[in-house]
């Protein structure tokens, strides 16, 4: 009997090795196939092959977070997001070299001109995000005025009782951009509003100065990088008035889908592809339910507000 149950043993030992073995090799072979997948030579559709995307710098943590979940659900899928200001964008746009592109806003009347009699972009609305101004802990008021600031954007030298120095995230970028269309002038007053190259310089920059008001997009601040989080810890966010209502308020998801935040901005994909092709098929799944679940838990409004299942028990 003890040797029929040491054969009976013998044989299970063998038999679970040689299943450990087995789904051993088959997972170093699921590795390989893997790591040797040339992008370059998969047919392009849309949950397949490579392509570029130019993101606009102040909103790209949004993207790149929709991007890392699409590549995760298609393996055959590689999308690789350039960093651009909304200038280099426009004019890689202006000059036929970009086929995708992320920008805070739609192109105006003059720029459309600019393309016309070529392939009309396809054009996908997939989220709202602010404008917000951030200051030092330190700084005396917690409320900024942006009408206020527009008018002294136009004077060489600041009001008096306005002694603060606004801080713009890039000369180029689209923030920066959006101000100078607002206050009719192109160049702003240099003892009154500085450029820095980017939002983490800026949030650095306001940080160590009490009388300095930086001027970013709220994507940076909501999903911060591991520097810009430590450095949140030392500023605070002001709030904005509505010249409507004569208000002040924060940017938070509330007040931005309701429109009562007076400085919003919409987020497009801009598609020059002209075909059905890996652009259309991730403007579809950032536009989606699951692309804008995850711009729902980013901090920002997704264009359609994903709706929430209930469950309701039958006995408590």
């Amino acid at each position: 009997m003890k040797i029929r149950l040491s054969s009976i043993f013998r044989i299970l030992l063998l038999s679970g090795f040689m299943l450990f073995a087995f789904v051993q090799c088959k997972k170093d072979k699921k590795t390989i196939v893997e790591e040797e997948i040339n992008f370059d030579e998969i047919e392009e559709t849309p949950v397949s092959g490579k392509i570029e995307i130019l993101v606009e710098e102040s909103i790209f943590p949004v993207v790149e977070d929709v991007r890392d979940v699409f590549e995760s659900e298609y393996r055959r899928a590689k999308i690789d997001l350039i960093k651009k200001s909304e200038q280099e964008i426009l004019m890689a746009i202006f000059k036929d070299s970009a086929r995708l592109a992320v920008l805070p806003r739609a192109l105006d009347e003059n720029e459309k001109e600019l393309i016309k009699g070529r392939l009309f972009p396809k054009v996908t609305h997939f989220a709202t995000d602010a404008i917000v101004f951030v200051a030092s802990k330190s700084y005396s008021d917690s409320i900024v005025d942006y009408d206020s600031l527009l008018k002294n954007l136009k004077q060489e030298k600041p009001n008096e009782e306005d002694q603060a120095i606004f801080v713009f995230d890039n000369v180029n970028s689209s923030v920066s951009k959006q101000f100078r269309k607002m206050s009719g002038v192109e160049s702003f007053p240099k003892n009154y509003a500085y450029f820095l190259p980017s939002t983490e310089e800026v949030i650095d920059y306001v940080s160590k100065n009490s009388k300095a008001i930086g001027i970013v997009g709220l994507n940076w601040l909501v999903q911060p990088d591991e520097k810009i989080s430590e450095k949140l810890k030392t500023i605070k966010v002001l709030g904005v008035k509505n010249p409507e209502d004569g208000k002040y308020y924060k940017a938070t998801q509330n007040n931005i889908a309701e429109k009562t935040y007076p400085l919003t901005r919409d987020l497009y994909i801009w598609d020059f592809q002209g075909k059905t092709g890996l652009g259309v098929g991730f403007s579809s799944y950032i536009a989606g339910y699951k692309g804008q679940r995850i711009i729902l838990k980013s901090g920002l409004v997704p264009f359609k507000v994903p709706p929430r299942e209930i469950l309701v028990k039958k006995e408590l």
